[in-house]
């Protein structure tokens, strides 16, 4: 009996010190927020670092260059790049589309016609300057600069008159060409001179053996002349003081 009672009253006390505990028992703290599970060792990764926080104000660094690195290829400059890197090769045979000779030339020309005050007479012209021939795409033109310029070889223009009624000689500056083309086929000139003329026989507008000096300008195409100017007399004490020098002539 005894030994059952003991029994009982262990029994009795080993419950009674788990109720006072619970009964004083302190609070437990919150339980924290659950957390991911650790993996395994055997399928553990290594964490890896976070990046500092960036301030605005610093640049961020840039990637170190690799001077081993190759440069990646170029781009394609294109055909029009690519032409200009290829020689030029120029044919010494071939010829050029415009071809131009420049030298001295003197060009004698002869021509008949009607003028006054000399009456029906001819003539005969010196150019002498700076020849050009010219050719380009099936037209040629050769020409004569006379005129007292470097440019133009310090040419001059030479004329003589002689008719019914007079004869003159003149002294000036003119130019000439002859052109060959499609659509014209011919000559064109133009001149001015100084004229000094002397009448005999049966001048036209004034009277024979009187002196006369003026300027006259002539104009030339497809072989027509034309001549227009002023003479004044400057020896004799009769006839006109003045006359209006004019002419139509045709070249050969």
């Amino acid at each position: 009996m005894r030994r059952i009672s003991g029994l009982l009253t262990l029994a009795c006390l080993s419950l009674a010190i788990p109720l006072a505990a619970q009964d004083t028992a302190p609070p437990t703290a919150s339980p924290a927020p659950p957390t991911a599970a650790s993996p395994s060792p055997s399928t553990a990764t290594p964490a890896t670092p976070e990046a500092p926080p960036v301030d605005p104000a610093t640049p961020a660094p840039t990637a170190p260059v690799d001077p081993t690195a190759v440069d990646p290829a170029p781009a394609d400059p294109g055909p029009a790049v690519a032409s200009l890197d290829r020689p030029v090769v120029l044919d010494p045979t071939a010829r050029a589309k415009t071809e131009v000779n420049l030298d001295r030339a003197n060009q004698v020309t002869a021509g008949i016609g009607f003028s006054g005050p000399i009456g029906v007479g001819a003539s005969l012209r010196l150019l002498h300057g700076l020849g050009a021939d010219v050719r380009d795409d099936g037209t040629r033109v050769k020409a004569v600069c006379a005129v007292p310029m470097p440019h133009c070889a310090k040419g001059f223009l030479l004329q003589a008159d002689a008719g019914s009624g007079g004869g003159k000689l003149s002294l000036g500056i003119g130019a000439r060409a002859h052109v060959e083309d499609e659509g014209f086929r011919g000559t064109a000139g133009v001149a001015l001179r100084l004229a000094v003329a002397r009448t005999w026989g049966n001048p036209v507008g004034t009277d024979p053996n009187l002196t006369y000096v003026g300027p006259e300008l002539d104009l030339s195409v497809i072989r027509i002349g034309l001549t227009l100017g002023v003479l004044f007399r400057v020896s004799g004490d009769h006839g006109a003081n003045a006359v209006f020098s004019w002419g139509l002539g045709f070249g050969l």
